[in-house]
């Protein structure tokens, strides 16, 4: 599913004038009396030419206008809200709620926040299409693959670097060849991809050295239904990193991955209550921090590994104790640990760099497959191509090293 493409700019002179739109007395006739207005129309009609009939995801929330580096066109975002809403009252298209970072379950427990969509309906394509709306329109039409974010979410302009550069280039390959498979869940097409990686600026510097996974729709998804997509009308599977973030800092500490040894496999601990500590320990500042923070979370772990902490906590008494036979296990990647957040989320964005690397050396040899944080899905007849090449996909290439918080000489080591 698309967000609303602030890049297209479709070329078609546009005369509000001669519009017809539905003339029903039912429907009001929109009102685009101002430029801006009017530049946000031509926004939406030229991403509905491109999209057709696709949802198009958009924030609701008031906020300013994206800086020029994602909005070249300068479309204003008040004026692309009120515009699509008109449409809505016209009934050109309507309009399927988002849900706001700040809403929580009945539990108590925050929901995954999720944009709003605008879905164009038959009148609207046609009207675009009368127009001069087309897919043939928007020659040399870009799109962005790369956010950077405040820590408060605000949309941040950045230097170009030979990162940024690979990464944008290995975006827009990896979802072009994506986009030229036929990819349904529950037998309906899974509909446009563009994966958009998200970097939080944590340090200020303007770096995008932190975060960088991406989102769609599908990876929401629970496993079950998950399960239902089928690539090219095949089945798929799921194939996943075991350990991964553990053996990316293995390669990034030491030159090699830990595979096939388990970084989890901890004597005297339960698998799970390994997993969930390390995370405690590579997102906090302090052993206190990690071991603070392991308590307070453990409501989120599921039945079988809430159970299984609980169990380990009543044999070794402290989680404290439970932290450091976790740090002798992982002894390679011990100055890793305890290194606040935003350090954790470098961690995190090696991850992430090493998945995409995957991601795109498979789609070069001719196998698609979508990821899911540290997942991959493949059709199944091609699983055996994801095995063979996870840990063999070199990901510390000049991009990765010249941007990272260690010098290019340590980080290739």
């Amino acid at each position: 599913m698309p967000r609303l493409n602030l890049f297209l700019n479709a070329d078609v002179a546009l005369d509000t004038e001669k519009i017809l739109f539905n003339q029903s007395l039912l429907a009001p006739e929109p009102k685009l009396g101002t430029k801006a207005q009017r530049k946000a129309l031509h926004c939406i009609l030229s991403n509905v030419g491109k999209y057709n009939s696709q949802p198009l995801l958009y924030s609701t929330r008031n906020q300013a206008n994206p800086p020029e580096q994602y909005n070249p066109h300068g479309y204003g975002h008040k004026p692309l809200v009120a515009v699509i809403k008109q449409l809505r009252n016209n009934g050109m298209l309507k309009l399927e709620s988002g849900t706001p970072w700040y809403t929580k379950t009945e539990q108590g427990d925050f929901k995954e926040p999720k944009l709003s969509a605008f879905v164009p309906n038959e009148n609207l394509i046609k009207l675009c299409e009368e127009l001069g709306y087309t897919e043939a329109s928007h020659k040399g039409a870009t799109e962005h693959f790369i956010e950077l974010r405040s820590l408060k979410d605000k949309l941040l302009p950045f230097e170009p670097t030979p990162y940024s550069r690979h990464i944008e280039q290995l975006m827009s390959a990896y979802c072009a060849y994506l986009n030229l498979q036929d990819i349904k869940i529950d037998g309906e097409d899974l509909g446009y991809i563009h994966l958009i990686r998200k970097y939080k600026d944590w340090d200020g510097s303007g770096r995008l050295i932190y975060g960088g996974r991406t989102h769609n729709p599908f990876m929401s998804f629970p496993k079950a239904k998950r399960k239902k997509i089928t690539i090219n009308g095949e089945s798929v599977v799921a194939v996943d990193y075991p350990a991964s973030q553990a053996n990316v800092l293995y390669k990034y500490m030491t030159g090699e991955f830990l595979h096939p040894e388990d970084p989890y496999k901890v004597d005297g601990l339960h698998r799970d209550t390994v997993k969930h500590l390390m995370q405690m320990m590579l997102n906090n500042g302090s052993r206190k921090g990690a071991s603070m923070a392991a308590k307070a979370n453990r409501t989120s772990l599921k039945k079988s590994a809430a159970q299984a902490f609980e169990l380990d906590l009543q044999k070794h008494r402290a989680v404290a104790t439970m932290l450091r036979l976790v740090e002798e296990r992982n002894a390679p990647i011990v100055e890793c640990f305890y290194q606040g957040k935003a350090r954790g989320q470098y961690y995190a964005w090696l991850e992430s760099n090493l998945v995409f690397e995957v991601a795109k050396h498979l789609s070069d040899q001719g196998v698609p497959v979508l990821t899911v944080h540290d997942e991959f899905i493949v059709p199944t007849s091609m699983e055996i191509a994801v095995l063979g090449c996870r840990y063999f996909v070199p990901f510390s290439t000049a991009p990765y090293t010249t941007s990272g918080l260690r010098d290019s000489q340590s980080s290739s080591r």
